[in-house]
């Protein structure tokens, strides 16, 4: 309430409220999208699968309101609530239409903001997502509070049985629909709360970045598995990749342990002020190492990062905040105005551009991969003689690899691991 009351004052509104949002019906159709709520209103109130809701925020009130749809519905499942002691933090108030919401709060809509993704109470509409409002909310978010920490931290503990349960269904012979449905029965879930898409890749598949088209047959041959998947608790999100070899003696087994390694190098440059593009380009160093130890490269690492032949082989970011959102805001903005700090020019997927700071929660995902479409290219470019192609070819059918970790950078400076911490706590 302080940190908002105070972004009030400072963006000239008296009162805030928060929509979670509304279900969307299907085009044609009596059928409804999954819900998720409003990122705003979930970092208040852990309310992330219920609509209709508002949270009103004022300037000069000491709590906050939650005001909740009071409608009979004989055809759904009753309504999300509150965790056991929410309650005791909020004034809950009912209402039955949107009509009421005004009048219960006592809101001048003219002095009053609105975050929703439409305007529900039809307010002025520069009263609707006002931009000086949400740089400043999106500001704050990169500093964690100790409750923060917890839920994500939280979220990292129950997602490893989880994660356990889909190398098992891996090295069993399922496929990746399969793994996905051991994964989501190990978290007691359904597909629609997780906080993002299962990406569970098989041999080939492990090269996709973003590989959600899972498939219903199981491969006769398997050499790898890339898994990255996460749990939602109270809205906060975990991401958590991990990459195995199915013959733990083969060469693929040996550069995701080296990769391991480098991943491990890479989270321990985190500091307070430290540059993300710092580490961004460290890793493409150690990218470049492993490819060069591998006999991929037939150059140094440092003619490698001089001619850019990482970007193909490794082209996301190397991470990005981690809260309420799986990529948290906050990440670019240089001060609450909304001042930006654009990626540099050789970087340009780069999420994070702004230092370090205390408090803030991350991920460390570095990333190795073997894409047909990338290396296409690259065997026609001026940099193809470059490359051992016959050892290339080696490792394409394995896909990729990609570690990635969820780390807290504490006051003091100290590095908080949640995942391997969690792996490690979780028999």
């Amino acid at each position: 309430m302080t940190r908002f009351q105070s972004i009030l004052s400072k963006t000239g509104f008296s009162e805030l409220l928060i929509g979670s949002g509304q279900v969307k019906t299907q085009f044609q159709d009596d059928l409804f999208y999954p819900f998720k709520a409003n990122p705003y209103f979930k970092e208040w109130v852990p309310l992330n699968r219920r609509e209709n809701c508002y949270l009103h925020i004022k300037i000069d009130d000491i709590r906050p309101r939650l005001l909740l749809l009071d409608a009979e519905d004989i055809w759904h499942t009753a309504p999300q609530v509150l965790p056991h002691d929410f309650e005791r933090g909020l004034d809950i108030m009912d209402y039955t239409s949107s009509n009421d919401v005004l009048k219960l709060t006592g809101s001048d809509p003219s002095t009053t903001a609105f975050i929703g993704e439409t305007n529900s109470l039809h307010l002025p509409v520069e009263c609707c997502n006002p931009q000086i409002l949400l740089n400043h909310i999106d500001f704050q978010r990169r500093h964690k509070t100790d409750y923060e920490q917890f839920c994500v931290r939280e979220a990292n503990r129950l997602a490893i049985p989880p994660h356990k349960a889909a190398y098992q269904a891996f090295k069993d012979g399922a496929s990746e629909l399969e793994i996905s449905a051991a994964y989501l029965s190990a978290c007691d879930c359904s597909e629609n709360h997780m906080p993002y898409p299962i990406i569970a890749g098989i041999n080939e598949h492990a090269a996709v970045l973003h590989h959600s088209n899972l498939s219903s047959h199981a491969p006769q041959q398997r050499h790898s598995f890339l898994i990255d998947a996460g749990v939602d608790f109270h809205g906060y999100a975990s991401d958590i990749t991990r990459t195995y070899a199915y013959d733990p003696d083969s060469e693929f087994a040996e550069m995701v342990q080296i990769m391991d390694i480098k991943q491990q190098e890479l989270v321990a440059t985190g500091a307070i002020g430290a540059k993300p593009v710092e580490i961004h380009r460290l890793a493409h160093r150690k990218v470049a190492e492993t490819l060069c130890q591998f006999g991929i490269l037939k150059i140094s690492p440092d003619e490698a990062l001089e001619t850019g032949l990482t970007e193909h082989f490794f082209p996301h970011g190397v991470g990005h905040h981690l809260g309420i959102n799986v990529h948290d805001k906050g990440t670019k903005l240089a001060n609450p105005q909304g001042e930006v700090i654009p990626p540099p020019d050789a970087y340009p997927k780069l999420r994070q551009t702004t230092p370090m700071v205390a408090n803030q929660i991350y991920t460390v995902e570095p990333g190795l991969y073997f894409i047909p479409l990338l290396l296409k290219k690259l065997s026609r470019g001026q940099t193809a003689a470059k490359l051992d192609w016959s050892r290339v070819k080696n490792f394409l059918p394995y896909g990729g690899i990609r570690i990635e970790d969820n780390i807290v950078l504490h006051e003091d400076g100290s590095l908080e691991n949640l995942t391997r911490n969690a792996f490690r706590q979780v028999a």
